[in-house]
């Protein structure tokens, strides 16, 4: 799982010299995956895998719910 989310730097230095309100959520989205793959927290009983998969599940609601919005367009 982890292999597919490495492109989000390419993402960031796309957007580095933008500051836009669209390219402030970009970077907060980022901010987020980078947060999922690096936490190191290991409460009892749960995997590492299903804790990064939950917090995954979340942003991708939350950017499913920014789409149909069509608050922002990512391109």
């Amino acid at each position: 799982m982890k292999k597919h989310l490495r492109g989000v730097r390419p993402i960031e230095r796309a957007i580095e010299k933008r500051t836009d309100e669209e390219a402030q959520a970009i970077r907060g989205y980022c901010q987020a995956v980078r947060s999922a793959l690096t936490d190191d927290g290991r409460p009892p009983l749960a995997a590492p895998g299903l804790k990064l998969h939950e917090r995954l599940s979340a942003i991708v609601a939350s950017l499913t719910r920014v789409s149909e919005k069509g608050a922002c367009c990512v391109s």
